[in-house]
């Protein structure tokens, strides 16, 4: 009588891990919440001039550029990066911070921690420039939403791009991108506040780049 030999069956791979996000996105969405903190403590505290004066300090003034006199050195310059880090009350804070994470967390999967850093910033940059050619008397123009809207534009045009490559299906994912487009001009009727030269210059920008790194195989 002779043995048959067992037979081992290899075990499953284990499920790939959801993707983190990455630190810096959890370190911007601290550093907003903790201002929009600070500023909401301020109006209970009795301070209400706490908003305005860091409209004045942070916020984007697009009359900067154009000869306006900053109220200290480098304010033309830093306004680029601060305004981003302001929001208007808590209901702003909240959609752009959840838009952030939701958005960051996908684009993860495609692309390093790094670049995707260096997509929101430019993406920051291109939303504000464009706001002011677009509108050179306003201001203060404030919220992360143009830096949010060119990193989705990127998420758009990393998944256009590999989906074309592989021959799969893109009718979800257009019908996604329309709804967010479809969502933003109703928003920007309801509230005629919103900056959407913003929102196109950041997206512009984040769609230019996210493709570019697609098509060049880089992450």
């Amino acid at each position: 009588m002779t043995d048959l030999p067992r037979v081992t069956r290899p075990a499953p791979p284990a499920p790939r891990p959801a993707p983190q996000l990455p630190r810096w996105v959890v370190a911007v969405i601290a550093l907003c919440c903790l201002i929009e903190l600070g500023l909401q403590l301020a109006a209970l505290a009795g301070h209400p001039a706490a908003r305005p004066a860091s409209l004045m300090l942070a916020g984007f003034w697009s009359e900067l550029l154009q000869g306006g006199a900053p109220l200290y050195p480098g304010q033309p310059a830093l306004m680029f990066l601060s305004y981003g880090l302001l929001h208007a009350g808590l209901l702003h804070l909240a959609m752009n911070m959840l838009s952030l994470a939701v958005v960051a967390r996908e684009l993860f999967r495609l692309m390093g921690a790094a670049t995707m850093a260096g997509i929101y910033l430019a993406s920051q940059i291109a939303a504000a420039a464009l706001f002011a050619v677009m509108r050179p008397a306003a201001g203060p123009m404030i919220g992360a939403s143009g830096a949010v809207f060119g990193i989705a534009a990127a998420l758009v045009a990393q998944a256009a791009v590999i989906g074309h490559r592989r021959r799969r299906p893109m009718g979800r994912m257009w019908r996604s991108v329309a709804l967010i487009l479809a969502l933003n001009v109703a928003l920007t009727l309801a509230m005629p506040a919103i900056a959407w030269q913003a929102h196109l210059g950041g997206a512009v920008a984040g769609a230019l780049l996210g493709g570019a790194l697609a098509l060049l195989g880089r992450r």
